[in-house]
């Protein structure tokens, strides 16, 4: 599955790619809300987009990045399952209400993670297709 990882910690981002990869992942990485924006732009579509949420001067970034995905329908196929290192019902609410199909708590169970990636990509693309 192609998958892009959104990240402002470079350690993150690194193990996020690494744990991706791993399980046979095709992984194209941003460090920022507008390198992630432009490789969904510049193609091809992944299938899934796993972004931080706490990302830029104003720690909204991840947020940003959700709701400008589901503004476009070109992009209803697509994925995103948002990790946050802190976790507060009010981050949870926020990342479903941005259009998150999935919140998941840093430090990820990595097996939890891998399937729910798995889950919710294969039920955009059915809604997409259907």
């Amino acid at each position: 599955m192609d998958v892009i990882a959104v990240d402002d910690d470079a350690a993150g981002l690194e193990l996020l790619t690494m744990v991706l990869e791993s399980a046979g992942h095709r992984v194209r990485t941003s460090a920022d809300v507008a390198g992630g924006l432009r490789l969904i732009a510049d193609g091809p579509a992944p299938a899934a987009v796993v972004t931080d949420l706490l990302m830029g001067v104003d720690r909204d970034g991840g947020y940003r990045l959700i709701s400008k995905i589901r503004a476009d329908p070109a992009h209803d196929s697509v994925a995103v399952v948002a990790l946050t290192g802190v976790t507060s019902a009010d981050d949870l609410v926020r990342a479903r209400a941005a259009g998150a199909d999935a919140c998941l708590s840093k430090p990820i169970d990595v097996a939890a993670f891998l399937t729910i990636l798995i889950e919710v990509s294969s039920a955009r693309s059915r809604s997409a297709a259907g």
